[in-house]
């Protein structure tokens, strides 16, 4: 895999948003061989890449080093296991000297309150590499064969509402409108335009890229989750990455991506919330994949033995947000139940 050329934080933030960072952040230089983030440890900070080179690498089952990625200036690592509260999912060790900008997590998080629009560019824009990783991430996974471990079921879902509130779920109702997908149908097929972005309600997704003209399954999504969120986030996309397709049928809540644009832009907290809760979901995909080809173990190893200590209890927190994740989800699915929509 190669660094996504889809993706610079140069060429990608505005200038204020640049400015804010870096005011806000700590420019910092490394020499070769130096840890930035640590397979299996949960991150305090997301780097920026300024100047130099960084390899990343994961574990696999085996217990063997297998390499992701070399990245290059405006490259950002670290968004995943701040996003999620979980240990990253790789090392990144930077391979020349370099010039990286470290972000506080406890000062992004902030950034909501104190500069709400900085704050939704800044939240769109980890969206946005995140997608272009998993773009880049969806041409290499399918050479790890599976099964690896099953994903935890309450990993599985809602992850897109935990970080929307009432009125976002009003809104996202009153833009949207109901469609249907038959058992085997196809709801995107690579390459082809993508108007709208889909939000599953019910059913599942098999997601296919062709590679070499065959197609290969790198992945599925689930009730809760977003589908088609790339084109949304990366203006230059031409057309659908991966072509998706339901063995089941699906019934999606359809998006128009310029109307949603549209509410976005009018309310800066709401693209906050909107953005960070694609992120998660984002980054929660791109973890999934790793874990389901038995990647990224001693990540998953870190976070087994913390299960253990803590006696494999969720706190109250956890709790509480399962459940107001869960209570928003079904609020949605109701007023398409009860109201009915196009096929």
């Amino acid at each position: 895999m190669k660094g996504s050329k889809a993706f610079s934080f140069q060429t990608s933030a505005s200038a204020e948003l640049q400015s804010c960072l870096l005011e806000k952040g700590s420019v910092m230089h490394c020499d070769p061989g130096t840890f930035l983030i640590e397979e299996g440890r949960v991150s305090d900070r997301v780097i920026v890449l300024l100047e130099g080179e960084v390899t990343i690498t994961t574990t696999d089952h085996q217990g063997n080093q297998q390499r992701l990625a070399v990245l290059h200036d405006g490259a950002m690592v670290g968004e995943m296991s701040w996003l999620e509260k979980r240990p990253a999912v790789a090392d990144v060790v930077s391979s020349t000297p370099c010039k990286v900008l470290e972000l506080d997590v406890a000062v992004l998080d902030e950034l909501s309150q104190s500069e709400p629009v900085i704050a939704a560019e800044w939240q769109r824009l980890v969206a946005k590499k995140l997608a272009a990783q998993i773009q880049s991430q969806n041409a290499w996974i399918h050479r790890y064969e599976g099964p690896g471990e099953d994903i935890e079921p309450l990993r599985k879902v809602l992850v897109l509402f935990a970080e929307l509130d009432d009125q976002d779920i009003n809104t996202l109702a009153r833009i949207g409108s109901l469609r249907r997908i038959q058992p085997g149908g196809i709801l995107l097929q690579q390459g082809d335009d993508v108007p709208s972005v889909f939000l599953i309600l019910a059913g599942e997704a098999e997601i296919f890229v062709a590679i070499n003209g065959v197609n290969k399954q790198v992945g599925s999504s689930r009730r809760g989750e977003l589908l088609g969120e790339l084109t949304l986030l990366n203006k230059e996309a031409q057309g659908a990455t991966a072509t998706v397709q339901s063995i089941g049928g699906m019934e999606l809540l359809e998006l128009n991506k310029t109307t949603l644009n549209e509410a976005l832009q009018n309310d800066a907290k709401l693209a906050g919330r909107f953005f960070r809760s694609l992120s998660c979901m984002l980054s929660q995909r791109s973890r999934d994949q790793l874990l389901a080809r038995q990647l990224a173990k001693r990540s998953q190893s870190a976070e087994r033995n913390e299960e253990d200590d803590d006696g494999d209890e969720l706190d109250l927190s956890q709790l509480g947000g399962i459940n107001r994740a869960g209570q928003r989800f079904n609020t949605l699915c109701q007023k398409f139940q009860r109201n009915g929509g196009a096929e």
